[in-house]
């Protein structure tokens, strides 16, 4: 077979979840031509996406050497850098998130200038939100040092996150999506910010509880819930349901609704936003307390969560949203395709100091996942 025929293979193995008949078919790929760019790329990506990230820097930055106009190479190098902890090379690299795959021609262009460091005192900062719901959650603590530095901070983000961040007193000025902003001085994408202000690991921990839950909101949930009378465990199972990713994030059903039958003596809220109606009798007919329809936003979510003595939750929104909160957050990790801003190799986590960290051993296996969170929930006290 040629070197793309083993590619393609390679590539079909990766999306059957086998990863180490993908990296065979890499390596031979490599073998029929040592001058392949994508074989390397697609080894060390398999590898990184394996826990390996360190053994993924070389097939990355080979595949850069032979191909220097691989996005997708960089792109993975800095997915690499940024799991290692790396953030002094990786956030630098990921820069070329701008001209890979779903992001590809979506930099914002503006008149007024990028910033890169100039003096924020007495000016205008228009923060720029970008991707997924947990990430502009994850990187509005951002928004603090900027304010810190002089500005006024402007963020301008998808409507369903107004209600969570305008409160937030370091931000001037939410705007949304639908609306064009003018008569700032600088403008920065959200995720860009921590390259400018030297982020690290080290440095990262100065701000961990930067948003709250509305006062009225959460005077509603506690109406609606009622005396606790019960350790509180709020959770979440999945993440957007038609994306690849929550193939490995997302923790099948029938594990969370086992998880809940083992454990009756809690009362469970369920956090789920997008449960079908078959999920939520199935819930309801185990105890749990159930609100259809009553999310309307994070701020919604942000309220209830408020009143959980803990948040259960895969990779996802959910997750950010309680660590941001400052709520005990456990969050429950895949091993295949783990995303970088968990780490490896740990139960803590740099962004959230309330966050526990529960792993998966290897592809797909819940069941040690949760049967750890059994054991956790006996010892956790409020």
């Amino acid at each position: 077979m040629t070197a793309d025929e083993l590619i393609a293979h390679g590539n079909t193995h990766r999306e059957q979840n086998n990863p180490e008949a993908a990296l065979a078919c890499y390596v031979q790929a490599i073998a029929v031509d040592r001058n392949c760019a994508a074989g390397f790329n697609n080894y060390g990506n398999v590898l990184r996406e394996c826990g390996e990230p360190e053994g993924a820097i070389a097939f990355l930055q080979r595949a850069i050497q032979l191909d220097p106009g691989n996005i997708t190479a960089r792109f993975n190098l800095s997915v690499a850098w940024l799991m290692m902890g790396d953030y002094a090379n990786g956030w630098k690299q990921y820069e070329y998130r701008w001209q890979y795959e779903h992001l590809a021609g979506l930099l914002p262009k503006y008149e007024q200038p990028r910033w890169t460091g100039q003096d924020l005192q007495d000016k205008i900062i228009l923060v720029v939100g970008e991707q997924g719901h947990g990430d502009n959650i994850q990187f509005i603590r951002f928004a603090g040092d900027l304010a810190r530095r002089g500005a006024q901070v402007w963020v301008h983000i998808g409507a369903s996150l107004v209600p969570l961040f305008q409160d937030n007193k370091t931000i001037t000025k939410l705007i949304t999506y639908d609306e064009t902003p003018s008569g700032f001085d600088y403008w920065i994408p959200i995720m860009s910010i921590p390259e400018i202000l030297g982020t690290t690991l080290e440095n990262l921990g100065h701000v961990q509880y930067y948003l709250s839950a509305d006062a009225d909101r959460a005077r509603v949930w506690q109406e609606r819930l009622g005396l606790k009378r019960r350790l509180r465990v709020g959770f979440c199972w999945s993440g957007r349901r038609d994306t690849w990713i929550n193939r490995h994030k997302g923790m099948p059903f029938a594990d969370m609704l086992r998880l809940i039958q083992r454990n009756p003596a809690y009362e469970w809220i369920n956090l789920q936003v997008d449960c079908t109606q078959e999920e939520n009798d199935m819930l309801s007919a185990s105890g749990v307390a159930c609100y259809p329809g009553s999310i309307q936003d994070f701020a919604d979510s942000a309220a209830l969560i408020h009143h959980c003595d803990v948040v259960l939750s895969v990779d996802t929104a959910v997750a950010h949203l309680s660590g941001a909160l400052g709520r005990p957050t456990w969050v429950m990790l895949n091993w295949f395709a783990l995303d970088w801003r968990w780490l490896l190799n740990r139960d803590s986590s740099p962004w959230y100091s309330s966050a526990r960290l529960f792993r998966q051993p290897q592809m797909a296996d819940w069941a040690t996942v949760t049967d750890k969170i059994h054991q956790y929930l006996t010892w956790f006290k409020v």
